[in-house]
């Protein structure tokens, strides 16, 4: 009887419960309905301040419709709303738009995202401005819409170019003129922005006091250095400006694959004081180039005599057939250029290394894999012979010790030699080959083996001095082990 009561306490329990979660959380179409209803969509412009260029000759304006919480809203109708504009620009005629509203009407939606071209009007006055905005309605969602500025005209600003720079020496003294022009309609009225970024091995030169040395941090492209320049010289559509005086750059010590990049952006609001020295100033040097770059960007690539060095140390330890002996070479990074490929940042040293003959490996580092493979390899590692390491973004005064353990084979000679050696990844990297590889050597202990090998011994060991005697001492540890285990066995029968 008291079983009972308590099976019921349980049960009714349990039952409280369920009934507590269909509550919190629903349990039928009803409250999935419910939820429908009450679902938010968000409709965003991707720009909130848009131009109408020259190049292109129009203006792009993108919007995305997320809707929030998961699920789809239904019989979407979406409306983009250019009558703020439509004194100076228009849809382009491949637009499906009815006078100043461009429509879209969706079944379902979820997230997704569409854009429509605008182009500015015959004779519309260049600086006009107005307000586009886009909103929308569905059955089964509230729809919140967004509002962007369009102005007809736009500041494009342009840099000049400048050769690639080879055969550089640490401390050449390299100089870089620097022209800004602009092929837009607006000016840059309030003037402009320079920014230099330099990789390790150049350094800019000068201190003026309209710039700023600021953080490279996660600017990535092996950009080390970079500095901001603040102009407040007003920059006119067809003028062309020139630095007050060219950038100077000095080629230092680390120097190898470099690079020196510059961009120019409009000026949005008041320069910022900055440091000591003169100000760095634009002058006016004439029109701008009917030919020139394009860009507001360029970068320029400097490459410098390699002056850099690795070098690998080997090791020589003492061991017995059967044993076991812990093998360490050493790789140094020795500088002082900075090895790096500007084209991919992943870049990484390779190392080669051949165990001595008769041994296989029992451990090894982490980053060591079969040859030819690499982090992706996921099959079996230890056993082998032959390595390859690899060790990422090498820099200057990098140490690093290799340890490999190995398992002496019943046939290994009185001393075996291995090696490691380190492998070129690009043409030229290391001018220095002296130092390139190095022997790992193993020496057999006086006073013979701890176990014995059949000399010309077959199998697929036989090779690596792991032959048929190797076999035999295998195949005995493991009768050994399972003889150990049927007496485990046994005893814990009989203990129970």
């Amino acid at each position: 009887m008291a079983r009972r009561s308590r099976v019921r306490a349980v049960a009714t329990a349990v039952a409280g419960a369920l009934a507590l979660m269909a509550g919190l959380f629903g349990t039928g179409p009803a409250r999935a309905e419910a939820a429908d209803g009450v679902r938010g969509m968000t409709v965003r412009f991707v720009e909130h301040e848009i131009f109408i260029g020259t190049e292109p000759a129009n203006a792009f304006v993108a919007y995305r419709w997320k809707v929030a919480g998961g699920g789809a809203a239904h019989h979407v109708h979406l409306a983009v709303d250019l009558s703020g504009v439509a004194d100076f620009a228009e849809p382009a005629p491949s637009e499906h738009c009815d006078g100043n509203l461009c429509t879209l009407d969706l079944a379902s939606a979820t997230s997704d995202s569409h854009a429509i071209t605008l182009v500015p009007k015959p004779g519309a006055a260049i600086g006009s401005s107005g307000t586009v905005t886009v909103s929308g309605t569905a059955s089964d969602a509230t729809v919140t819409g967004d509002r962007l500025t369009l102005t007809n005209g736009k500041t494009q600003l342009k840099v000049s170019e400048s050769a690639e720079q080879l055969d550089q020496v640490p401390g050449d003294m390299l100089t870089f003129p620097l022209d800004v022009w602009n092929t837009g309609q607006l000016p840059a009225a309030k003037g402009v922005e320079l920014r230099i970024d330099t990789t390790a091995g150049l350094h800019l030169q000068g201190s003026w006091a309209n710039c700023r040395d600021v953080s490279a941090s996660g600017r990535g492209g092996h950009i080390v250095h970079e500095t901001l320049c603040d102009f407040p010289t007003p920059v006119e559509p067809g003028r062309q400006y020139a630095l007050s005086s060219p950038l100077r750059v000095k080629v230092g010590d680390e120097a190898l694959h470099d690079k020196i990049y510059y961009v120019v952006t409009p000026l949005t609001g008041a320069a910022p004081a900055n440091g000591p020295g003169t100000p760095l100033t634009l002058v006016p040097n004439g029109v701008m180039p009917s030919d020139g770059n394009h860009e507001p960007s360029f970068t320029t690539y400097v490459d410098s005599v390699n002056h850099a060095d690795f070098a690998v140390t080997g090791d020589t330890v003492t061991g017995r057939r059967g044993g076991h002996a812990t093998l360490h070479a050493t790789v140094v990074d020795r500088g002082p250029a900075l090895v790096e490929d500007l084209l991919d940042d992943d870049v990484a040293l390779d190392v080669l290394v051949k165990l001595p003959l008769g041994t296989k490996a029992t451990k090894i580092p982490h980053d060591c894999y079969p040859p030819g493979t690499d982090g992706s390899y996921h099959g079996p590692r230890m056993g082998l012979t032959t390595y390859e390491c690899s060790f990422t973004d090498p820099a200057p005064g990098d140490r690093h010790v290799l340890s490999f353990t190995v398992a002496i084979g019943p046939r290994t000679p009185a001393v075996s030699t291995g090696q490691v050696q380190t492998l070129e990844f690009f043409k030229g990297f290391d001018p220095d080959a002296s130092n390139d590889s190095a022997a790992l050597i193993l020496r057999l202990a006086q006073g013979g083996s701890t176990g014995g090998g059949t000399p010309g011994g077959s199998g697929p060991l036989a090779g690596t001095g792991f032959g048929g005697g190797w076999i035999g001492w295998a195949a005995g540890a493991l009768l050994l082990a399972g003889g150990v285990a049927v007496a485990l066995s046994r005893r814990s029968r009989g203990g129970n």
